[in-house]
């Protein structure tokens, strides 16, 4: 399987980002910040093997200059709490040549604008096994008209009758009713993050081999009982470059060795499990045998039935014995397969049933001894409680 990894985060006013700075580190350009005439040059940065602005519909064709599409943020978002981009980064398969890296994060990008966002996206390789992709959005819709969208729009509240909710009348006369905001669009709803890491997932297993696809999902709600390891990132994988020991590099090694080995213990139990039904499969085999061999004397039997009413009555009589003994081997066949089938799954239920008892021991076990420990623990304190009333005593006599 290749390596899933997709995280997505948001930056803004709030914790003093610039949206200017950030898309010139991403893309390794120089960008000047017109509100503040801060220049960021990240020009010299290694690894950024490509770069490119991709815009939604109504998007000015300006903006595919990314110095224009996040200046124009910076002057619609003036809150200090402002929310300025939401930033995908996603881990690209090593199987992938770089046009495949390319076409495969334009393709998901394209998922994207088609919903109304400008995305900056670029994609970072240092030949260090960590090839990757930043993926920056806008957090605001564009109008029609090519101008930014509110983030949110008052909305009024309906009587079953379809008419607005009055609440009072303010002091100049007018109207008041019942409202409330909502969001222009629903970029910001939980369901979205779920949304964007399976696509992810989806689009690069269009171009991966059954055995490399990934998937979204963690282990466990894959059902699997694997260990997931941690992203590296840069500066771990930099420490191991130059000779040394990233923790972060250790523990992954760590983890995949038990991986392994769990792995291993999968696979012996499925071996196990296959024999088990290759096994169960025989000896219905060997039942369905005498079972049509019963069936054959059965219609024996019956053909010999026939014939006997041609007969004379001593013949009858000696002909109806015969086939009550036919039919008595016949019961007895039947009766033998029977044994064959309940003791193949004697055999299974057999098997179940031991594993059920050796638990139900071992939880047995477990709570006697949780109780021999409590007990131990109460006769303690009964005889601490015993001393301190004897020393209590002892004091009042004095």
């Amino acid at each position: 399987m290749a390596i899933y990894h997709c995280t997505i985060k948001t930056g803004g006013r709030a914790a003093g980002k610039s949206a200017v700075a950030a898309a010139a580190y991403r893309s390794g350009e120089k960008l000047t910040d017109m509100e503040t005439g801060i220049e960021s040059d990240y020009t010299r940065k290694s690894g950024v093997v490509h770069s490119e602005v991709s815009l939604c519909e109504n998007a000015p064709v300006e903006y595919a200059e990314r110095e224009k599409l996040w200046n124009a943020v910076h002057k619609i978002e003036k809150a200090s709490n402002a929310r300025l981009w939401r930033e995908i980064e996603v881990a690209l398969p090593q199987e992938f040549n770089r046009d495949e890296q390319i076409e495969t994060v334009r393709e998901y990008v394209k998922g994207l604008t088609d919903k109304g966002m400008c995305a900056d996206w670029s994609i970072h390789d240092k030949a260090d096994g960590n090839p990757h992709a930043h993926i920056m959005l806008t957090t605001r819709s564009i109008e029609a008209n090519g101008k930014w969208a509110a983030k949110s729009r008052k909305v009024y509240d309906l009587d079953e009758n379809g008419e607005k909710i009055y609440q009072r009348t303010d002091k100049d006369g007018r109207k008041q009713y019942k409202s409330h905001k909502e969001d222009y669009n629903d970029w910001n709803d939980k369901e979205r993050i779920e949304e964007w890491r399976e696509a992810w997932a989806n689009v690069c297993n269009k171009h991966l081999s059954e055995e490399k696809k990934i998937d979204h999902l963690s282990y466990e709600r894959q059902g699997k009982a694997q260990e997931p390891t941690r992203h590296e990132g840069y500066t771990a994988r930099k420490i191991e470059a130059k000779g040394g020991i990233s923790e972060l590099c250790q523990e992954n090694r760590e983890i995949k060795a038990r991986n392994s080995i769990l792995q291993q213990i999968t696979e012996q139990l499925k071996a196990v499990g296959e024999e088990l039904k290759k096994l169960i499969a025989e000896k219905g085999s060997i039942v369905n045998d005498r079972i049509g061999e019963i069936l054959r004397l059965r219609a024996t039997a019956r053909a010999a039935s026939k014939s006997e009413r041609r007969v004379t009555g001593g013949e009858r009589e000696l002909e109806t014995a015969t086939e009550q003994q036919g039919l008595s081997d016949t019961d007895s066949l039947i009766r033998q397969a029977e044994v064959v089938g309940a003791s193949t799954k004697a055999n299974v239920a057999d098997a179940t049933a031991s594993r059920a008892n050796r638990e139900a021991m071992q939880q047995r076990q477990r709570i006697e001894a949780e109780q021999r420990i409590r007990k131990a623990e109460q006769g303690t304190r009964e005889i601490g409680q015993q001393s301190a009333k004897k020393i209590s005593r002892g004091g009042h006599s004095l």
